[in-house]
This record gives structure tokens, sequence and C-alpha cells, in this order.
């Protein structure tokens, strides 16, 4: 079985845009409503609807490929922005923001 997140979305065209700028590329494109990027571990997936479902969407973590500096450096030349590093019992993180406010918590692993 393979895993296969799931982010609503309300403008599929930004969104995409947003998650080729965190690096993942689109697999397969299901018409205006549905877009599959495909990684190493899995399918990140956005379907578009009217209004965002409650109580919420998801919670989307990923794991850095570089160091988070890097990352933010990378983001800030297309208008996205992070929060502070914090540092974490496992390393270092910050979080992001989706075009419709998901949270996107970046971990950096030490060692």
């Amino acid at each position: 079985m393979q895993l296969q997140t799931v982010v609503y979305v309300t403008d599929m065209d930004r969104s995409i845009a947003f998650y080729e700028h965190l690096g993942f590329s689109v697999e397969y494109r299901g018409g205006p409503v549905w877009t599959a990027f495909k990684g190493a571990d899995g399918i990140l997936a956005l379907h578009t609807v009217e209004e965002m479902p409650e109580p919420g969407r998801v919670a989307l973590g990923l794991v850095a490929d570089r160091p988070l500096e890097e990352i933010i450096e990378t983001l800030a030349g297309h208008s996205i922005e992070a929060d502070a590093i914090e540092a974490q019992s496992f390393g270092r993180s910050m979080v992001i923001r989706d075009p419709d406010g998901l949270p996107i918590q970046i971990n950096e692993h030490a060692g």
C-alpha cells in the first residue's frame, strides 16, 4: 500500500505553483479539480473545493533535503515567507503556509 495525502485547495493553479516551488513535480493532472505529485515516499494530491472542510484539512510535514536557511532563501525568491527557525528535540524546524493557509512544518534532522 502506498500513502496518498490529499490537500484541499481553493485555487489549483496557485497551489500547483506553490508545491512546485517546494520541489514537487506534477505526475498527473485530472482536470481542474485533481493534481497528483509523485514523491519517493508516496503521493501528494490536491483537490479543489468551494469551501474548506471542517474541522480542518491535514497536518503536513516535510523532511528538509538541505539546510533550512537555503530553503528559506529559495522560497523567498517566490514570495513565500517562513516563520523563524526553531530548535526541536530532533534538530530544527520552520513553518510555511500554503496559499490557503495550511501550515507545513519543514524539519531538519540533526546528525
